[in-house]
């Protein structure tokens, strides 16, 4: 007797690849799918046939609508369809695809979830969603660099609803345009990225903290207009932080295996290789301007969250910091 088996989520690029892997392992089998709009009485006919005359099959069923959702009621032919997945004893493997969540609160589709095996694909963040994106390169002969690393987990800081699908599409694109060659670094990155919102956040940052006052400039309009300005400033706020954090250290006689021992020490989550970037900038950075721009920042976001001031302040507090490292480089 063949099993039942269910892949579900919103993560249609990691629907895809649970699919293909477990049709993968029904060997040589033909494979019929049965998409929704064939409608529940062709998905019922194909769980009612017998494999006497067409031989074993794998079958398909694509986003039956057999799942409750809230306020909403399930037609009694979907109650039917339900019903003969849970009893299901044919020798056709069968394989549900369902492109989208399934709320589990809910009795019909928990009693469902815990009758059969089932796999769900939901939208990976941060660590999970960088070790993805490195296998998929490595499974296409390629590699991201320690720094094109770094630099797409500074982008996943921001850009927190950015899909797998989305990011293989993007990706693909970089595989034809790099050819012969194998690697894929920060640089390659920041000049073929498209234009997104994670980006821009990423080249305001690196230009504020190299002193770069005409991008800032540039990009300003746009971090206005960018509907989440708290969240790109916090995440402004934390890479100052750090650069501040390392800076202060390396004046103080640290050197850079010294910092990171000592970041360690005290359990945090920062790794090693922004260290490393900020212990290299440490020339560059005025200490007294990096605490005199936090200090706004800090009030800039309060004062912005209660809608007391115009943020057009942030654009002169970086601005002001600009400005201070270019004396500091006329200095040294």
């Amino acid at each position: 007797m063949a099993e039942v088996t269910l892949i579900y989520g919103d993560e249609s690029q990691l629907v895809t690849e649970a699919r293909d892997k477990k049709i993968a392992s029904w060997g040589s089998l033909e494979v019929e799918t049965i998409r929704e709009e064939a409608g529940l009485p062709a998905m019922m006919s194909a769980l009612c046939e017998d494999s006497l005359f067409g031989g074993v099959k794998g079958l398909v069923l694509l986003n039956p609508p057999i799942f409750q959702r809230a306020n909403r009621k399930v037609s009694p032919e979907a109650d039917e369809l339900r019903t003969l997945l849970l009893n299901y004893k044919g020798d056709n493997p069968v394989l549900i695809i369902y492109m989208d969540t399934i709320d589990k609160r809910l009795s019909l589709n928990k009693k469902f979830l815990g009758a059969v095996p089932n796999e769900s694909c939901k939208r990976l963040e941060g660590a999970a969603l960088i070790q993805w994106l490195t296998q998929y390169c490595k499974k296409n002969g390629y590699q991201l660099t320690l720094d094109g690393i770094e630099y797409m987990e500074h982008l996943l800081e921001v850009w927190q609803d950015v899909s797998v699908t989305f990011l293989r599409t993007e990706f693909d694109r970089f595989f034809l345009q790099l050819g012969d060659t194998k690697e894929i670094d920060k640089n390659f990155l920041l000049a073929n990225s498209s234009s997104y919102s994670a980006k821009n956040i990423f080249l305001f940052k690196e230009a504020l903290l190299h002193g770069d006052a005409h991008t800032l400039e540039e990009l300003f309009p746009y971090m206005l207009s960018y509907k989440e300005i708290n969240r790109a400033m916090s995440y402004i706020e934390g890479q100052l932080r750090l650069q501040l954090l390392v800076s202060e250290c390396q004046a103080a006689g640290y050197s850079q295996r010294q910092i990171e021992s000592l970041v360690k020490e005290y359990d945090s989550k920062i790794k090693t290789y922004p260290i490393k970037l900020a212990f290299r900038e440490t020339r560059f950075v005025s200490v007294d301007g990096l605490k005199r721009l936090l200090y706004d920042l800090y009030e800039i976001v309060y004062k912005n969250r209660t809608e007391q001031l115009d943020m057009w302040r942030f654009r002169d507090a970086c601005l002001a910091y600009c400005y201070k490292i270019q004396e500091v480089r006329h200095q040294r």
